[in-house]
């Protein structure tokens, strides 16, 4: 969020060098971060640990949430901002109680997208899992090439379901705007 505030509302040198640079995960082939990120983990001796895998999400969700937060600022109205600056709101307390409040949807679509890019990768967990550490993407990669189980059937049939129930709500929700047929 805060980064995405600075990108939107600030003026300073490098604005997009930043920019590019945050969105490069992006940019660059999936295969070319994992490795990077291995190769620093392995470093640092923390390949197979939460951090690096925490970490590994963060690099490849951020660009989305960068995109979707900056998208949703640059249709913010600042007047809602200033008025309440005017009306002796300090900096923090306007941000807090009404720019936030207002780009929610955006921060709200933004985690949603991590969640989904970071639930649907395969390569990053892949090189920076360990025994003990593993994503879902991961079990049922190894479950695929390693073993015949059943619990992959019921992991499938569970997120097609999952899928399913999500349409079909969205499309009940959708269809109550809309007035009756005349």
């Amino acid at each position: 969020f805060l980064a995405s505030l600075a990108l939107v509302r600030g003026r300073f040198r490098g604005k997009g060098a930043i920019y590019a640079f945050l969105l490069s995960p992006m940019i660059v082939p999936t295969i070319i971060t994992a490795i990077g990120l291995y190769f620093f983990f392995v470093r640092w001796k923390a390949t197979g640990s939460i951090v690096a895998m925490a970490l590994g999400h963060t690099v490849l969700a951020l660009p989305v949430v960068v995109i979707i937060i900056a998208a949703t600022l640059q249709g913010f109205d600042v007047r809602f901002e200033q008025a309440a600056l005017s009306l002796g709101a300090g900096r923090f307390t306007a941000l807090r109680r009404v720019t936030l409040p207002l780009i929610l949807p955006g921060v709200l679509s933004g985690a949603l997208f991590a969640f989904l890019t970071s639930f649907d990768e395969l390569l990053i967990p892949l090189f920076l899992s360990g025994v003990e550490v593993q994503t879902l993407t991961v079990r049922v990669w190894n479950s695929l090439l390693l073993e015949v189980d059943p619990t992959i059937a019921a992991v499938s049939s569970f997120l097609i379901g999952v899928t399913t129930a999500v349409l079909g709500a969205s499309a009940l929700l959708r269809g109550r705007g809309e007035p009756p047929a005349s």
